[in-house]
């Protein structure tokens, strides 16, 4: 599960002494390298990461900055509950000042009155509209309402210091609006003119720079999918165990770089599990760490974490499966409802019912969906667990009136696996 974010007496107490520091602190050259997340000191990141962006800022300034980011996030946690009147917050890190926006003079004051409780520096600004209005109106917008909408083609975001929602237009689509096309909510920005490349995968067969659930691997011409990376005492990546070559060993590829081999003793395809274990040998991807899920040929998500018992899987949960037939210039990964966790017609599998997956989905990573966010409060907090990998589904390609697919548990196989997480 994720950690939870909360300040203790031991975290306000390095605050009060960082405090203490001269508000210039010692002389230092502004930090020139990009901030490393080594997983060794996130203080200490942080403020590289500070002074790489705002170089006036002096290396006291920074730490407390970096020391006081669990408070801020304390404070947020405070405001949202009354998602009526919060309108948003934004740190300033130059001057050191947490900016709150609410909707009623008493919000406000009850919000610069947490932020004392805090520790914190906060100034409060009464707005005519909450966040959650904001972006329900930018919402609106990206999904092509209205002229605006039709002429932003979803370039569209929301600021909370102007609480507006903001339209990047060229100066030629900004001349061709009509009047009364900006509403009071809305304002315009320039459109970036900066180039830009993707620095990700093109799509699911062409997807070498790194391992996650939902790529096409191959071997000897055959193809599956690629389910949830894990370790023991080396990295392995899983697919269906039907997919192996029965004759022996086989070695995988992606878009043509190896991955590593399945041996028919990694390979388990016997009632309710079907599942194996390719040993990552590739140097890059054998030094790789993170889980994570292809969603398009343009973004993927981590790996929050998995179901480690059976019970964990329930009927009524929405299930999703990322694997190498969907078409890569699609966003996003079908999903489906969890009917039987055990099911007797086929194998003891888990039967999950609304998409029918195609040849070459095998052993892609099928994952719960999920929400904690309170009704009404946006953005929404999203999680994904690996459940299991993909086995099988009715014939045909998502063309079945009534689509019925299973898949392999993760409790049901190699218990002393680590899976990854992003």
């Amino acid at each position: 599960m994720r950690k939870k974010l909360f300040a203790t007496a031991g975290a306000l107490a390095l605050v009060a002494a960082l405090a203490a520091v001269p508000p210039g602190g010692p002389a230092a050259a502004a930090e020139t390298g990009p901030a490393m997340d080594t997983d060794q000191d996130p203080i200490a990141t942080a403020v590289q990461a500070y002074r790489r962006v705002y170089p006036e800022m002096s290396v006291s300034a920074a730490r407390l900055a970096a020391t006081q980011q669990g408070l801020r996030k304390d404070l947020h946690k405070r405001l949202v509950r009354e998602p009526s009147t919060y309108g948003g917050s934004y740190f300033d890190a130059p001057s050191g000042v947490t900016h709150a926006t609410l909707t009623t003079a008493a919000a406000a004051a009850a919000a610069e009155r947490y932020g004392r409780e805090l520790g914190l520096t906060v100034q409060a600004h009464v707005v005519a509209r909450s966040f959650v209005e904001l972006w329900g109106l930018a919402e609106s917008l990206r999904a092509g309402t209205g002229e605006l909408g039709a002429v932003a083609k979803g370039q569209v975001g929301v600021d909370v210091a102007g609480n507006k929602v903001t339209v990047a237009l060229t100066d030629q689509q900004k001349a061709g609006l009509s009047p009364g096309a900006v509403p009071s909510w809305a304002k315009i920005v320039p459109a970036s003119t900066a180039q830009t490349e993707l620095d990700v995968c093109t799509d699911r067969a062409n997807c070498d720079t790194d391992l996650r659930a939902g790529i096409s691997i191959t071997r000897n011409g055959a193809g599956c999918s690629l389910g949830f990376m894990a370790r023991s005492t080396v990295r392995w990546a899983l697919t269906a165990g039907h997919c192996a070559d029965p004759a022996g060993t086989s070695t995988w590829s992606t878009n043509g770089s190896q991955i590593g081999s399945l041996s028919t003793v990694n390979a388990l395809d016997s009632g309710a599990v079907d599942a194996g274990a390719i040993q990552v040998t590739d140097p890059t991807y054998a030094a790789d760490t993170v889980g994570r899920i292809y969603l398009s040929s343009t973004s993927w998500v981590g790996v929050d974490g998995w179901a480690d018992t059976m019970s964990a899987i329930t009927a009524g949960d929405v299930v999703c499966v990322s694997a190498r037939y969907q078409a890569p210039t699609t966003f996003g990964n079908p999903c489906a409802v969890v009917t039987n966790t055990s099911d007797p017609t086929n194998r003891g599998l888990v039967r999950y019912e609304g998409y029918d997956p195609c040849s070459g989905d095998s052993g892609g990573g099928v994952y719960w969906y999920y929400t904690t966010s309170p009704p009404g409060v946006v953005p929404v907090t999203k999680a994904r667990y690996a459940f299991g990998l993909h086995s099988r589904s009715t014939a045909g390609c998502n063309v079945t009136a009534s689509p019925v697919a299973w898949f392999s548990a993760l409790p049901q196989f190699w218990t002393g696996l680590t899976y990854e997480l992003g």
